[in-house]
């Protein structure tokens, strides 16, 4: 029982990782949920990278440099705007969803974990 009382998950420290990590997922691989934290952290990957591109794409250059002069800037100026706005609603709803589950998601992992160690 000692050993259980070791290993199982606490919702306060999913609450924690969630508010702190919560865009990679961190509380998802706490709970034992890799699928949902690897899909998380692709997810939030994928878009960082994409918002990190356009953003270099113009942020050093001056307007002459551009391809396609000033309504390409535009272009990608509204296209990071928009995957901003997207993306943050997006991970936001998710991660809402994710709170209010914390203390279900919990209590099924803790039990999952009692009976691969009691056998019950």
């Amino acid at each position: 029982m000692v050993e259980y009382e070791a290993k199982k998950q606490s919702p306060i420290v999913a609450y924690i990782l969630l508010a702190l990590f919560g865009i990679l997922g961190a509380h998802n691989f706490y709970l034992g949920r890799r699928q949902q934290g690897v899909a998380q952290l692709v997810i939030s990957g994928a878009v960082l990278a994409t918002l990190v591109w356009l953003f270099l794409s113009f942020a050093g250059a001056e307007m002459g440099d551009f391809f396609g002069g000033f309504d390409a800037m535009v272009r990608r100026m509204f296209a990071l705007y928009t995957i901003s706005i997207i993306w943050g609603i997006g991970i936001f709803g998710w991660l809402m969803v994710n709170a209010i589950q914390i203390p279900k998601l919990t209590a099924e992992h803790n039990l999952r974990l009692y009976r691969r160690m009691f056998g019950e």
